[in-house]
């Protein structure tokens, strides 16, 4: 057990090693090994209880807590998703978030927010990209000839 510790390479893992090895060698209760640790009372009889029905391999090398959790498409359906509105971008098609966000809302069968469709599109590396405005009523010429004749500060 003391071979892990010096083993551990995240501080995570070296602290649940403690709360393992004070348990072990010093008999010492829940208690006083959360006041050690830092750890709650709570947390410490967590660990006591995995490692007794897990063993040695829990105390180390546990995923840290990254990750979606909370998906509502899993990567194949979204990444087909984006497939179908790729093709029409691919075209020169305009892709609107309005037509997407309710192709989204079909595939997993009821509303969601629209920053969740644009969170997707941002994961995805899709952007925003608007042309500039103009006025429908803009002449050309009266344009060029107010470039000419305007003097630059």
């Amino acid at each position: 057990m003391q071979v892990l510790l010096r083993q551990a390479k995240t501080v995570s893992d070296q602290r649940r090693i403690q709360v393992v090895l004070m348990r072990a060698l010093d008999g010492l209760p829940p208690v006083r090994i959360a006041a050690l640790t830092g750890l709650s009372v709570h947390t410490v009889r967590v660990i006591h209880s995995r490692f007794l029905r897990e063993g040695e391999a829990w105390l180390t090398g546990r995923p840290g807590r990254g990750g979606r959790r909370r998906t509502l498409l899993s990567e194949a359906q979204a990444s087909a998703l984006l497939a179908r509105h790729a093709l029409a971008a691919g075209q020169g098609q305009v892709v609107e978030a309005g037509q997407f966000k309710r192709d989204y809302e079909s595939t997993v069968g009821h509303k969601v927010a629209a920053s969740t469709v644009y969170r997707l599109l941002a994961r995805a590396g899709w952007r925003k990209v608007v042309p500039r405005p103009s006025h429908p009523q803009k002449d050309p010429v009266a344009e060029a000839a107010l470039k000419k004749t305007s003097q630059r500060g």
